[in-house]
């Protein structure tokens, strides 16, 4: 296998071409089929017709939005049964299913949104290939969009996911940030755009950055733990996707886009995004997307200032779509350019060191309608990208150099056997990366792998033989399985990293799940699931000071994959006045790969601690929820909390685990307005691992409000939210912040969102 897996490792370059090639031949073949149309309208429960509305087709990765008329029309869907999904800022999420025929006559919808202050999910395409219900899915997950976004809206992900239950953020600065899932961040944390990986290296450490801005997002979904499964190596504790939607997926039936932009006073500055979508002829579409970002040094409770952390981006995307009868093709390029500085202690020798870098990316989707009834269609996506930054010393010297490239490719098949319905696919990724420098920390390597997996979903139904029966009461079976091999091959180079080796991982994933609806009301989920990881470049051959650790990190060649074994339950409860979830979970982790402190050493003549990676078995368990009622038709009352304990099954504690939350909140909606408060608060950390870099914090409390409006123009919807965080300024640490050792958390924050969406 490891073989196959070296000769292929250049395929995505000519995979690139190939991807886009597949559907100009399906189309030159001779055929007077045309595929039935699927054309709707949504409208209000008043039936007046919605613009601006989304329409997500999650089997196949299509959306569209609607005109000033409601209606919207999606071309080139292959046979088959499909979940439509309608959101819409200030409406209850709509779903209709629909069935296309390969004969039959196009398909005509109407869709009716019911007004609702509260939050509710739509589909989360993420979680499963095959549009699934949000109520019906065996893990947790959730999705942030409209207004829930704006009211969210950091000048980061992590910061933007930080206050949903389960979620909260490896803090390194306000650009060096990372999601923290239930406990687990890092190379543990699989961060998307638009389904694809961001190709960055913000999980190798924790003063690299994300290189995805969330002014950028249509929605951001997040799946709360393992997720293997679908994503192989890497989603040991979920997975992250900022949906921009830089490839059209559909044709516009209007000039479609949007426009955003935001400020902060916590890090002085400012933010703007824009994006539009344009048709193209009959079959084509084109999408121009750009943003700028500038902040100014973070500003922490009391007032002081987090000195040399001011940061600049630029982000832009062009994509091109073609939506045929028979198959469908796009190709967008992506790039990312940043500059930010790295915190420091006082008195600190790396003080004032900066990071400026850049990310270049093309990817490549094509959809085929196949012949067979069994596999009904087929996609192909890949990518290639060249990430690289430069580490810059207070001296204006280059520290260290990094460069990755990475390239995925990806073919997933959706399957229809009788009541069975799901996904099979193969997934290859190939890395190269390579640090330079006095100060790298590891050395060149390169990894490839190739991973292999089906998924299915069975309704545990009586089969009546009635393709339109109603079967959204009834119990689902979803279960899955993969294959993966991995490889890491380091590069032989400075002496003191010694000889290039390699290091090979197969593991077997899986998953079980059954979700069970109790009434029109609750619903209960549970699942079982085994995931891996394999240990990173830094993890296994590491010899140098790692600044952003404040250690000296020695790898360890012989460490094994990580495999988990994990279970989760989820009680959900939907109803007019109420929406409520919560989980339980527990996480057995065999083979934890944990840094370990074995002494002291002399770098630069300052004694640092040494780190000698190991191993050892831990476990994570947890609970999380959120609820939210109607306290009269325009006021929402809500409730929120987590709790995650991660230990060693020898004792002892996982580092950098986050506090105990909980909060509450009131919020009214009426029309064009809004207004919100909630207080949330974060219980004392003393479990954690000591030294000078994982320490105790204490409790804290904050108070975080807001106020909304939007209005429409003709067709374009104009939304403005102002936002206070942390409105009494207090100076608080997070346990899961990387120098929370001297560096408090953002302070008070004045946040203004303006965007508009046409």
């Amino acid at each position: 296998m490891h073989n196959t897996v070296k000769s292929l490792r250049r395929a995505p370059l000519w995979a690139l071409l190939l991807t886009l090639a597949l559907p100009n031949g399906v189309l030159a073949a001779p055929s007077d089929l045309n595929s039935p149309a699927v054309i709707g309208t949504v409208v209000d429960s008043a039936g007046a017709p919605l613009a601006n509305a989304n329409v997500i087709v999650a089997e196949v990765s299509r959306a569209t939005t609607t005109n000033a008329q409601g209606e919207f029309v999606l071309r080139g869907l292959p046979a088959g049964e499909y979940h439509l999904s309608v959101t819409l800022i200030g409406y209850a999420p709509g779903h209709r299913v629909v069935r296309v025929l390969a004969d039959g006559q196009d398909v005509r919808v109407r869709i009716a949104l019911v007004p609702t202050p509260l939050r509710l999910n739509s589909v989360i395409v993420s979680a499963s290939p095959t549009g699934t219900e949000t109520d019906r899915l065996t893990q947790a997950a959730v999705e942030l969009s409209g207004r829930a976004l704006s009211r969210s809206l950091g000048s980061s992900v992590a910061s933007t996911l930080a206050q949903e239950p389960g979620v909260s953020q490896r803090f390194n600065g306000p650009a060096a940030t990372m999601p923290v899932i239930r406990g687990l961040t890092g190379d543990r944390i699989l961060v998307l755009q638009d389904g694809e990986r961001s190709g960055d290296l913000a999980s190798a450490a924790g003063d690299h950055t994300v290189s995805v801005d969330p002014l950028a997002a249509q929605r951001i979904e997040v799946v709360r733990g393992p997720a293997s499964l679908l994503y192989g190596n890497n989603a040991l504790g979920g997975v992250v996707n900022v949906v921009s939607n830089d490839i059209p997926t559909s044709v516009p039936t209007h000039f479609e886009g949007n426009v955003g932009s935001q400020s902060e006073s916590v890090t002085p500055g400012g933010a703007l995004s824009a994006a539009i979508t344009t048709g193209v002829g009959a079959r084509g579409a084109l999408t121009v997307r750009g943003g700028w970002r500038e902040m100014g040094a973070l500003r922490t409770g009391g007032a002081t200032a987090l000195d040399g952390t001011d940061s600049r981006a630029i982000n832009a995307a062009v994509g091109y779509g073609y939506v045929g009868e028979r198959a469908n093709a796009g190709l967008a390029v992506k790039a990312y350019d940043f500059d930010y500085g790295i915190p420091s202690a006082p008195g600190d020798p790396e003080a004032g060191i900066r990071i400026d870098g850049r990310r270049a990316a093309a990817s490549a989707r094509s959809g085929i309608q196949l012949p067979g009834a069994a596999l009904p269609y087929l996609r192909i996506e890949t990518t290639v990208q060249h990430y690289t930054h430069d580490e810059i010393e207070s001296d204006g010297a280059i520290g260290t150099n990094f460069q990755l490239r990475t390239q995925t490719l990806n073919a997933q098949a959706t399957t229809a056997f009788g009541r069975l319905k799901g996904a099979l696919g193969l997934q290859g990724l190939f890395k190269q990366y390579a640090a330079t420098g006095e100060e790298a920390l590891t050395p060149a390597a390169n990894s490839s792998g190739l991973g292999a997996f089906v998924y299915q979903e069975l309704p545990l139904h009586r089969d009546t033989g009635d393709d339109d029966a109603d079967h959204e009461g009834e119990a689902q079976l979803q279960f899955g399985a993969r294959w993966d091999d991995y490889s890491i091959a380091s590069r032989t180079g400075e002496p003191k990293f010694g000889a290039g080796r390699t290091s090979d991982f197969s593991k077997a994933s899986g998953s079980l799940g059954i979700s069970v609806p109790l009434g029109k009301v609750l619903s209960v989920s549970g699942s079982v699931a085994r995931a891996f990881r394999a240990p990173t470049v830094e993890e296994l051959y590491s010899n140098a000071f790692h600044a952003a650790a404040g250690t000296y990190d020695i790898g360890n060649a012989s460490l094994q994959a990580e495999t988990s074994a994990g279970a989760e339950v989820i009680v959900r409860a939907r109803t007019s006045r109420v929406t409520a979830q919560f989980s339980a979970y527990s996480n057995r982790i065999a083979d934890y790969v944990t840094p370990n402190i074995v002494g002291d050493t002399l770098v630069d003549g300052d004694l640092v601690p040494l780190n000698r990676f190991a191993q050892a078995d831990a476990r994570l368990t947890g609970i999380e929820g959120m609820l939210e009622t109607r306290l009269g038709p325009s006021v929402v009352a809500s409730v929120s909390g987590d709790l995650v304990r991660g230990e060693f099954d020898a004792g002892g504690a996982l580092p950098f685990m986050p506090p105990a939350r909980v909060g509450g909140g009131l919020r009214w909606e009426r029309g064009r307005f809004s207004l919100a408060g909630d207080v949330r608060h974060a219980f004392a950390q003393d479990r954690v691992t000591g030294g000078s870099v994982d320490v105790a914090t204490e409790a804290y409390t904050l108070l975080n409000l807001s106020a909304g409006t939007q209005w429409v123009v003709g067709n374009v919807l104009h939304g403005l939210t102002l936002r206070g965080d942390n409105v009494g300024d207090v100076r608080y640490f997070d346990s899961a912040s990387r120098i929370k050792s001297f560096a408090p958390n953002p302070g008070r924050n004045i946040s203004l969102v303006y965007q508009v969406r046409f």
